[in-house]
């Protein structure tokens, strides 16, 4: 078989990562593919970036949506480390069917991929070190009692149902007609845009509200002080969820925060992709998986220096 013929329905990620991989060589015949070793998370591909644009411009439709398979992978039977990167897209690969044929294994990351089947690690037993997903989602996991001298680290929630914190909601109500003029905001600041005062005009505002439903940026701060450090709301924004967070002191003084409330998710234990100032985890319970409701947030709050009332809060104290 040809390498055009091995190939041709391959993930572009996929060839992207080979090609980042094993720089500035190329593959040339099907055997190049048993010489790599490693395939690590520094070199996995980024869909629009200046290198995906480049070399692989007629891909970008099915790196967009993400089709092509992985069974190449079958192939690199010399591979003794496969590392899947935290910003591995959700859904790319769900078949880990090749897994098996990769007996020189030393070290397997998964644990940023839909990896669910530990029965396909029998047999690796020259793995030293494993990440996987949260124990709870794997099946037959009794198989990883098996892998005798491997270091395995498995996923688990930064939070647990039976120890969270108390809060109380505050439930959703009518959302009132907005002024056509003025914000109650004195301080605006997302990327290296800072603006008070006079500065935050309508113009500014809807530009704001335009990047957030579009997912183009990754963190703002509103605030009802010319500093930003009083009654200030934030939000941060990955992979198309938004974490906003309402941070105000009461009458004594104390410090209380709000969070949004996600009804689709009744647990606290499976974490959104997006973090709190890019290093809090935060679950999807109280994240916002809607960028247009986020964005809806963000313009309510500038307007008002209020939280949104169509979405429910949760009040921490």
């Amino acid at each position: 078989m040809t390498l055009e013929e091995l190939t041709r329905h391959t993930s572009p990620y996929l060839l992207c990562w080979i090609d980042l991989a094993i720089a500035p060589r190329h593959l040339s015949v099907p055997y190049d593919l048993k010489k790599i070793k490693r395939l690590t998370g520094k070199d996995f591909p980024v869909p629009h970036s200046e290198y995906t644009q480049k070399k692989l411009a007629y891909l970008q439709n099915f790196l967009t949506s993400g089709k092509g398979d992985w069974a190449l992978l079958g192939e690199m039977t010399g591979l003794q480390v496969l590392e899947f990167p935290r910003r591995t897209p959700p859904g790319i690969i769900e078949d880990f069917s090749f897994l098996p044929r990769l007996t020189h294994l030393k070290h397997l990351d998964l644990q940023y991929t839909g990896f669910k089947d530990c029965s396909l690690l029998t047999g690796l037993n020259e793995l030293k070190q494993l990440s996987l997903p949260a124990r709870k989602k794997l099946l037959h996991p009794e198989v990883l009692d098996t892998l005798s001298g491997c270091t395995i680290c498995t996923d688990e929630s930064f939070y647990q149902d039976d120890s969270f914190p108390s809060y109380k909601v505050l439930p959703v109500q009518e959302v009132p007609t907005l002024p056509p003029d003025g914000f109650a905001i004195r301080f605006l600041k997302y990327g290296s845009v800072t603006c008070t005062d006079q500065e935050i005009t309508k113009d500014v505002v809807e530009k704001l509200v335009r990047l957030v439903r579009k997912g183009q940026i990754h963190s703002l701060c509103l605030a009802l002080d010319v500093c930003g450090e009083e009654n200030f709301f934030t939000m941060d924004i990955e992979d198309n969820w938004a974490a906003p967070i309402y941070n105000i002191w009461n009458e004594d003084g104390e410090a209380v925060c709000f969070q949004p409330v996600n009804d689709k998710y009744d647990s606290v234990e499976e974490d959104a992709p997006v973090e709190i100032g890019g290093q809090s985890p935060v679950p999807k319970r109280f994240a916002l998986d809607d960028l247009s409701l986020a964005a809806e947030c963000v313009l309510y709050f500038a307007k008002t220096g209020r939280l949104y009332p169509a979405v429910p809060w949760a009040e921490f104290s």
